[in-house]
């Protein structure tokens, strides 16, 4: 009878000890699963993180060629291209009219008096844009006449009535603009517009 007893707590003793095992491989099992869940959890992490720097990457270099674009067009060859020489023929009145915008595109001047409609009265401006860069007079849209005697050189880069389009810096019409825009000033002046 004593021998039937030990094969009881021996059988009893091993199923306590499969239950313990097993008990130890399903946590075991728990731990893997919940370790590679964070492995997974990170590499998607590590994921989004490399599409989040690849998309900033991607908005830089196009930022970039946006603005090499602009520069292109602007023509700022160590800044003297033709917007930056346009710039400085309108800059050279600048302390007698209203800068409205000075960007690195756009250079825009206001007479300080009123038009009929009661807004300040625009004399001048200098824009680049993506093909050409533009200059703009207002004086000689108002006053024809100003035109009288330019060369036909700057008469075909005429757009409109008041509008000048450049692709390339040309010394000697540029030459010629200053000193339109010269007379301009001084009619508009006389005339009680500046």
């Amino acid at each position: 009878m004593a021998t039937t007893k030990k094969t009881t707590k021996t059988a009893g003793a091993t199923k306590t000890t499969k239950a313990a095992g097993a008990a130890k491989a399903t946590k075991a099992a728990g731990a893997a699963k919940a370790i590679k869940a964070a492995g997974a959890a990170k590499t998607a992490k590590a994921a989004g993180a490399a599409k989040t720097a690849k998309a900033a990457g991607a908005a830089k270099a196009a930022k970039a060629a946006g603005a090499a674009k602009t520069a292109k067009a602007a023509g700022s060859e160590g800044g003297n291209g033709p917007f930056e020489s346009l710039r400085r023929i309108l800059q050279r009145h600048a302390r007698d009219l209203a800068v409205v915008h000075d960007t690195p595109d756009n250079y825009y001047l206001d007479t300080r008096t009123k038009a009929p409609n009661g807004k300040p009265l625009f004399f001048g401006a200098a824009r680049a844009g993506r093909a050409y860069t533009s200059f703009y007079l207002m004086p000689v849209y108002t006053n024809p006449e100003l035109l009288d005697g330019i060369s036909p050189e700057l008469k075909k880069r005429m757009q409109g009535k008041s509008c000048f389009n450049f692709k390339a810096t040309e010394p000697a019409l540029f030459e010629e603009l200053e000193a339109l825009t010269g007379r301009c000033f001084a009619q508009w002046k006389s005339a009680g517009r500046v």
